[in-house]
């Protein structure tokens, strides 16, 4: 199994850079997990976009799921015949999302924007589902909204915290897996601005480590404008095994 880090940028992408989009590769599967703000460039510098079999997305922010929209543009007038369009993996209301974004963009005012183009279904976060040899599980996270944590199986196991605060069910996803990619977006809880946790400290990236014992530990969604080695040296205080700054464009051999 083969890890792409696409974007590893939080909320918005630094120069150069993308927001969330991760490549997975197994055997001739290729599944991109979000597809945040500038991702489709960083794609398409891997694979053609006609060799991308699915796409999963974690939940309804921007800068996990912005870049359908390039996208669909891409299928609907480029390269890519509508035969080989990928299928769109959603998370419970994301059409609706997806439909509402749509309207100031479709001069017609349909409802197909985007199902015209793509294959588009919501997932059931409780029912594991299989693209190519890959089996796809989804655990809660504790966001603003409905957000989930993705581990994809093949030879290996990888899991994706997506946005988080801290949730013992995505500690029990990631328990074992072979490569943990783990959000650290604050270096202090006093950092977020809503009462509610929605993400994670990079000394809560540490202790999700710690606790899952996963194999390697990458830490993502990373502000731009911070100084990413002090994230990872407060994750390293606490977790002393594998763990490393993702680094956009690096293939991960799992």
């Amino acid at each position: 199994m083969r890890v792409v880090a696409l974007g590893t940028s939080a909320s918005y992408p630094g120069p150069g850079n993308a927001c969330t989009g991760w490549l997975i590769q197994e055997e001739e599967t290729n599944l991109l997990v979000d597809c945040g703000t500038g991702i489709l460039a960083k794609l398409q510098q891997v694979v053609p976009l006609t060799r991308v079999t699915a796409i999963v997305i974690s939940h309804m922010h921007a800068d996990h799921f912005l870049d359908l929209i390039p996208l669909r543009y891409a299928f609907r007038y480029g390269v890519a015949p509508s035969s080989s369009r990928p299928l769109i993996f959603l998370p419970p209301g994301g059409i609706a999302v997806l439909e509402h974004m749509a309207m100031p963009l479709d001069s017609k005012k349909t409802s197909d924007f985007f199902s015209s183009v793509f294959t588009i279904q919501e997932y059931d976060p409780g029912a594991p589902f299989l693209v190519g040899p890959l089996t796809v599980r989804f655990a809660s996270g504790n966001h603003y909204v409905p957000s989930w944590a993705i581990s994809v199986e093949g030879g290996r196991r990888v899991v994706f915290t997506s946005d988080t605060g801290p949730s013992d069910a995505v500690v029990a996803l990631a328990r074992g897996a072979d490569l943990l990619v783990t959000e650290a977006t604050y270096l202090s809880v006093d950092e977020e601005r809503d009462s509610t946790r929605g993400h994670l400290t990079a000394t809560e990236a540490g202790e999700l480590a710690a606790l899952a014992c996963p194999k390697r530990v990458l830490v993502t969604h990373l502000w731009p404008h911070r100084d990413a080695e002090v994230t990872l040296r407060k994750a390293k205080e606490v977790f002393q095994g594998d763990i490393a700054l993702a680094q956009e464009g690096r293939f991960y051999d799992v």
